[in-house]
């Protein structure tokens, strides 16, 4: 734990960095400023909420945490997304995109409260992080099978690859293996798959 905590901070610090140099070029060049500054306001929120709980943070805390950690990078996903070069976007499947990040979303949202609030809320919520998880991998496998389709292979194959990590990464979980590495593995892999939809919610945009 001592070396997940030091890890952490390292890693906090480095997005810390990675934010503020997003924020000063989005002034600079004048494009997507709010989604700059919203970051920005992000890290923040997070790194006051982080030095004020410590190490044992409340619940509540935690889940802040957990939840404006994923939000921070998808969003930092979707900048870079709106940042790309203009090109022709290979699917311009608005709804199907949508759909995609609303299920990736919630199957995150469920895990991290089911951990937070653990045992009390544990079945109903395990079963509704399960259906959201399987439901945002077949769309976004889905997406992704129609993007290398219309001939964007590399980027349909990048998200169909993450659409299916997370799942088998929860599947995992039956192996004999310790728990936080499981919980570290599958955590990383719905946080991957949220922002590889977001990414393409920033080229999208970028093409309307």
């Amino acid at each position: 734990m001592a070396i997940a905590r030091g890890v952490h901070r390292s890693c906090a610090s480095l997005a810390a960095l990675l934010v503020l140099a997003v924020f000063w070029r989005a002034l600079q060049h004048g494009a997507a400023r709010r989604g700059a500054a919203v970051a920005l306001l992000l890290m923040l929120a997070l790194s006051a909420v982080g030095w004020a709980t410590g190490t044992q943070p409340p619940p509540a805390a935690a889940l802040f945490n957990q939840l404006g950690g994923v939000a921070l990078a998808a969003l930092l996903a979707w900048l870079g997304g709106r940042a790309a070069r203009a090109e022709a976007l290979a699917v311009a499947d608005s709804p199907l995109a949508h759909a995609a990040l609303l299920l990736a979303s919630l199957q995150v949202v469920f895990g991290a409260v089911l951990v937070a609030l653990g045992p009390p809320v544990a079945p109903a919520l395990l079963v509704a992080h399960a259906v959201a998880g399987l439901a945002a991998a077949a769309v976004s496998a889905a997406l992704g099978a129609r993007i290398s389709s219309s001939g964007d292979t590399p980027r349909g194959a990048a998200l169909v690859a993450c659409a299916a990590l997370a799942p088998l990464a929860g599947s995992l979980a039956v192996l004999p293996a310790p728990p936080f590495v499981l919980q570290a593995g599958h955590a990383t892999a719905a946080a991957l798959l949220v922002a590889a939809v977001a990414q393409l919610h920033g080229r999208l945009a970028r093409s309307a």
